[in-house]
């Protein structure tokens, strides 16, 4: 993907994401090719979920079940600010990790930043996702893909799966998602440790996107290694932070493990920019960047660059 790309893609997303906000008739009248299709393909995922196959805003096709696609297929990307941060930092060469990669969206783009020079690993534990990630990903010769939980160590975990169609919750947190009043069907998933990974792999990874819905602390507890090996370049961590009290615990301790590691917080805005993050007492949905201290101001000029 050439710089001029990204540039155009980081434009249209953040014009883009100012549809987000608008309320149903006022989002149709300004935007009616794509809003009146999206909502009649919603409203009878609603009824039944269904999977759908349509272009990525970069030109790579997934398959997806609705209403849990709805925001790739009507915004072609998922979280503009976590996007548009891919879009500046990822380059050639690098080798990006996507715990919890869902269908692979992010896996996708990865693999376009990255190219063939590159390598992406990633992990998703809930089978019939990761079905869908496969046939995503088949095509993609610098993508690896696990069938596997991530945690402190290997271990069988009991997974809430939401099922077709709500799978971006699936959790192995105790509480599950509270957002949802579905009731989950409990499954059995394998889980590796990042760091056993690396090594079996010989690994150095630039950057470890965490997505893994309330369970990030024990993903971060497999990954001490990796996070505190000064001997080479250390690794650039996003993690998605959610669901207010209910994960208060999960997201204090992986805020806590980081910073134990010389790990700095940055919020990153819609256009892809960051600042320092100034922590809060409760959050309901972000991701977050963490710089190891080392890398900070190389990093925040770096990211600016397009």
């Amino acid at each position: 993907m050439t710089e001029t790309d990204r540039n155009d893609l980081i434009n249209t997303i953040t014009s883009r994401e100012k549809l987000r906000p608008l309320g149903r008739i006022e989002r149709l009248l300004k935007d009616p090719v794509h809003a009146l299709p999206y909502y009649v393909l919603a409203a009878c995922a609603k009824i039944k979920p269904f999977s759908r196959t349509f272009p990525t805003l970069w030109n790579t096709r997934m398959t997806c079940y609705l209403p849990e696609g709805n925001t790739f297929y009507y915004y072609g990307y998922c979280e503009a600010n976590l996007t548009n941060f891919f879009l500046r930092y990822v380059k050639t060469d690098m080798t990006c990790i996507d715990i919890g990669a869902h269908v692979g969206i992010y896996t996708m783009l990865f693999s376009e930043l990255t190219g063939n020079s590159g390598s992406v690993h990633s992990f998703e534990p809930t089978p019939w996702t990761y079905r869908l990630l496969e046939k995503n990903t088949a095509t993609l010769q610098n993508v690896h893909i696990n069938n596997n939980a991530v945690a402190e160590k290997a271990q069988t975990l009991t997974f809430a799966d939401y099922g077709p169609g709500y799978g971006a919750y699936n959790s192995a947190h105790a509480d599950g998602a509270p957002a949802l009043s579905r009731k989950p069907h409990n499954t059995q998933v394998q889980s590796v440790s990042l760091d056993t990974y690396f090594a079996e792999n010989e690994l150095t990874p630039d950057i470890i996107k965490i997505d893994s819905e309330g369970f990030e602390f024990e993903v971060l507890s497999g990954l001490k290694k990796t996070l505190t090996d000064t001997t080479k370049v250390r690794p650039l961590i996003t993690i998605e932070v959610a669901n207010g009290d209910n994960w208060a615990e999960n997201r204090n301790s992986s805020f806590a493990i980081l910073s134990e590691y010389q790990y700095t917080a940055y919020s990153i805005n819609t256009t892809g920019l960051i600042t320092p993050h100034i922590e809060q007492d409760s959050y309901e949905y972000d991701n977050l960047l963490f710089i190891p201290n080392e890398r900070r101001e190389d990093i925040q000029i770096t990211s600016m660059r397009i």
